[in-house]
């Protein structure tokens, strides 16, 4: 398997905001954790933050999707 190269050189900061910018665009999970070298482990750890803090929610069909909180950091992230 073939490491990927963003998740090596990117911060914290950076991978949160990847997955926040990913679920606001509508990707899966699944889709999200393909993308990060397949760390489901991670992905899940920065998914529960992204709630907690109040930028992401699950829809009435159980679906991730952005708060306006969430939309509200997306517009003055840095990291994109």
């Amino acid at each position: 398997m073939q490491r990927n190269l963003y998740v090596n050189t990117s911060t914290e900061l950076q991978t949160l905001s990847y997955i926040l910018r990913s679920i606001s665009a509508g990707k899966s999970e699944g889709q999200i954790v393909e993308r990060l070298d397949g760390n489901r482990k991670l992905i899940k750890i920065w998914v529960e933050t992204l709630q907690q803090i109040g930028f992401i929610a699950k829809n009435s069909f159980n679906k991730l999707v952005t708060t306006p909180d969430g939309e509200n950091y997306l517009k003055f992230d840095l990291h994109r």
